[in-house]
């Protein structure tokens, strides 16, 4: 049995952890509506120079692609996080800091590509990332004597 606290720190990671999913969520499916329309923002940061035919339909390629996988990847995590992890099931904890690091991780490097223009949200993300987990693995162990 959970003490109150823990059961509090839990909800409390999980809502945490929904809300970076909400988030990025929103952005994927932003940015999947706009490279649908043919303004990838990509194109946008980087001056949207008139360029290579070919360079400009493989970016769009990648972020009609990759952009609908973030979107599915943060329903998954909303669907684990309350059918699971609220449940205290240890695997969904396991399976959600062994996809969503990497992934954080990522967001980092990629974002070196165009001069850690997205810092900022990198670090919030990561905070949000880190607390959220951090509370829903206190929270979702018992207590030891």
């Amino acid at each position: 049995m959970l003490s109150p606290g823990r059961m509090k720190a839990l909800k409390a990671g999980a809502v945490l952890l929904s809300i970076w999913s909400v988030l990025n969520l929103l952005v994927g499916a932003y940015v999947t509506i706009l490279t649908l329309r043919g303004r990838t923002p990509i194109l946008w940061m980087v001056g949207d120079e008139p360029g290579s035919p070919r360079l400009h339909a493989v970016i769009n390629a990648q972020a009609a692609f990759c952009n609908p996988l973030i979107v599915a990847l943060c329903l998954l995590v909303l669907v684990i996080v309350w059918t699971s992890l609220v449940k205290r099931a240890r695997w969904a904890f396991w399976a959600l800091v062994a996809s969503l690091a990497p992934l954080q991780l990522f967001g980092f490097l990629s974002d070196r590509f165009l001069g850690n223009h997205n810092l900022p949200a990198n670090l919030f993300s990561s905070l949000l990332l880190l607390v959220g987990l951090s509370l829903c693995d206190y929270g979702s162990r018992s207590r030891t004597a």
